[in-house]
């Protein structure tokens, strides 16, 4: 599976199975979570008459009330969290949830009905949960394999990560951003400023 590839199928995941249909469920399991966020993906985010403004907005709210957002930044910047001011925190979150959404929004009307399996649920670190499933390949290939990390959220979860065939989407995007920081001297500010000037460019594209 080429990198290309790769990241447009986690962003078919996203769009495709994380939108919060319902109201989380008070003590519900991992796989619960997982299956009743999948039930009502189609129908919010993948028809192809969705405007790309209210698009955008389904997704955003997605991200907000289905990935850990807070733990997700803090693991992304790594060590050189404490070297970077409040501010500097801040901003970085926020130009992280813009770049997801202005990345990720326009490839929601891609999903064509891929069968999708929620299966076994085994224990990560500090309370993670990780849920196994598999999707559906178009061209009629073997199943895709994909694990979802799961922190505990008040009475449910939240997601913290996907591994798609073994690889962490987390650990490749942290590794990026790690480079980008470390040919700045170590400057966060750096990143930052790399992440708005690439979500200007992609609104303007």
């Amino acid at each position: 599976m080429t990198k290309t590839t790769r990241r447009s199928l986690i962003a078919l995941l996203t769009a495709a199975f994380l939108w919060p249909a319902h109201p989380a469920i008070a003590g519900e399991s991992p796989e619960a979570f997982i299956s009743r966020l999948a039930a009502g993906a189609i129908q919010h985010l993948t028809s192809p008459d969705l405007a790309p403004d209210e698009r955008q907005a389904r997704f955003r709210t997605m991200l907000k009330d289905g990935f850990d957002l807070e733990n997700v930044s803090n693991f992304l910047l790594g060590p050189f969290r404490r070297k970077a001011s409040q501010d500097e925190i801040d901003d970085f979150r926020r130009v992280l949830e813009d770049n997801v959404v202005v990345t990720y929004a326009w490839r929601f009307s891609g999903y064509n009905g891929q069968k999708f399996n929620v299966g076994a649920v085994r224990d990560g670190h500090r309370g993670q949960k990780i849920v196994s499933s598999t999707l559906a390949q178009k061209d009629g290939g073997p199943p895709i394999m994909i694990d979802w990390k799961l922190t505990p959220h008040k009475d449910s979860w939240r997601i913290f990560d996907i591994m798609v065939e073994g690889l962490s989407m987390l650990v490749t995007q942290r590794d990026e951003y790690a480079a980008v920081i470390r040919r700045n001297d170590g400057k966060v500010s750096a990143l930052i400023d790399a992440i708005k000037a690439q979500n200007e460019k992609l609104r303007n594209s």
